[in-house]
């Protein structure tokens, strides 16, 4: 599997509306939900595994750019979002894997 075959011009936020981690990170498992990638019902359990993760160990690479990942059994299949915005410096990519 290479990164084309899951990460699409549609998996692509170019746009985003956070300012923090914690805002890029519920924006982009927001869009994860709009799109079918997670249940609905399944929205904050995922979101939790997400942000207790990157409280344990931050997946911030620097200049406003974070890698934040997870895993969990509510979802069958690698999902990704790529995210970003022009004003201020979030950059975020997102994975959860099974």
């Amino acid at each position: 599997m290479n990164l084309g075959d899951i990460l699409g011009p549609d998996n692509i936020l170019p746009e985003m509306q956070a300012s923090n981690r914690w805002e890029a990170i519920d924006e982009l498992i927001n869009n994860l939900v709009a799109t079918g990638k997670i249940k609905t019902e399944n929205r904050e359990a995922i979101g939790a595994v997400v942000k207790k993760r990157e409280t344990s160990m931050s997946t911030g690479i620097g200049f406003g750019i974070g890698i934040p990942h997870a895993s969990t059994d509510l979802i069958s299949e690698v999902v990704e979002r790529l995210g970003g915005r022009r004003r201020g410096s979030i950059l975020t990519r997102w994975t959860i894997s099974r």
